[in-house]
């Protein structure tokens, strides 16, 4: 009888000891990407260039960059010399006027007294018309208050100048009147009605002004005191005349002493302050105007610096591949 065959053995072979065990050798660089994959958004497959390749283009979406200017500051003009124009051509219309008084009138005498007075009204609409500019250019309109206008406070001004003129001659026209009839009293409602229109249209350019200082920053405060302490100035001078200065002077006889004292205090008092508040005014608009192109100017080149201060932006997108690499 043939011998049987061995039985299997259900036993497991034994593990091999732990320094035996083998080894197996870790893949190649070629064989793992150990780069963190791109974000889906930014992965775009150009078939055109090279099928295949993965192009990555970043884009710098966490930048809160905002310019403080999108424009560089205007071009203005210089006013500060207008200032001292028109004080000067003032203060030599006072003093002229003072001299006149006691040298005696005369024509040659009458036209420099007309002159500074001449030269100051142009400059002083001449420096109006630039500031206006000037405040247009840097303080935009807004839905309450309109641009500056340079017509507007050309226009206003010359009508400033002639409704004194209209005035004066409309109570030349009741003097005249009421030395035929004194009890007129329609001619007395006139004569109030041209006065007080002639205060306000006198008192329109400086609104305007005060107004727009008011939009640019300025205090407005100063700029209507250009207007309200010389009328003040003139009804201190009516009261001390009504007082009876004229009187006290002429005093046994007006020498050329005592009437250029009175115009000194009736003419000169007023003059002094309107070209000292004169100044005043166009000094603080002025310097609020040079301190807006300033700050605007320094925005803009810290805008500049910010700018150049940027990561450089990732490829431009095409509308039909997307993005580009920088290498294409």
């Amino acid at each position: 009888m043939p011998p049987s065959p061995p039985a299997p053995s259900t036993t497991s072979p034994s593990p091999p000891p732990v320094g035996q065990v083998p080894t197996v050798p870790a893949p190649g660089p070629h064989l793992v990407d150990v780069s963190p994959p791109p974000p889906p958004s930014a992965e775009v497959v150009e078939p055109d260039v090279v099928p295949h390749r993965r192009v990555v283009a970043t884009f710098d979406e966490t930048s809160s960059f905002a310019p403080l200017r999108v424009e560089p500051p205007p071009r203005i003009f210089a006013t500060w010399w207008l200032r001292y124009v028109l004080f000067l051509a003032q203060m030599v219309g006072i003093i002229v006027v003072l001299l006149t008084e006691y040298a005696g009138p005369g024509a040659l005498i009458e036209f420099s007294v007309v002159a500074p007075y001449a030269v100051a009204a142009v400059v002083l609409v001449f420096w109006s018309a630039l500031a206006m500019i000037d405040a247009g250019r840097l303080v935009p309109a807004t839905p309450y208050q309109r641009r500056s206008s340079a017509l507007v406070a050309v226009g206003l001004w010359l009508l400033a100048f002639v409704a004194p003129v209209m005035a004066f001659r409309v109570v030349d026209w009741a003097r005249e009147r009421f030395a035929e009839n004194p009890d007129d009293v329609g001619v007395a409602v006139v004569t109030a009605i041209a006065v007080l229109v002639a205060f306000i249209v006198v008192w329109l350019p400086f609104r305007y002004h005060t107004q727009q200082a008011h939009r640019i920053g300025a205090p407005g405060r100063v700029v209507a005191m250009w207007f309200w302490l010389p009328v003040g100035a003139t009804v201190g001078v009516l009261l001390i005349q009504s007082l009876g200065l004229r009187e006290f002077l002429a005093d046994g006889g007006m020498s050329d002493l005592e009437r250029t004292i009175e115009v000194a205090v009736v003419l000169g008092a007023p003059m002094v302050l309107f070209a000292l508040t004169t100044w005043r005014a166009t000094t603080v608009f002025d310097e609020v105007i040079d301190l807006r192109w300033r700050r605007w100017k320094t925005e803009w080149e810290q805008t500049l610096a910010a700018m150049a201060a940027q990561p450089v932006p990732g490829a431009e997108a095409d509308s039909t591949t997307g993005p580009r690499s920088a290498d294409h």
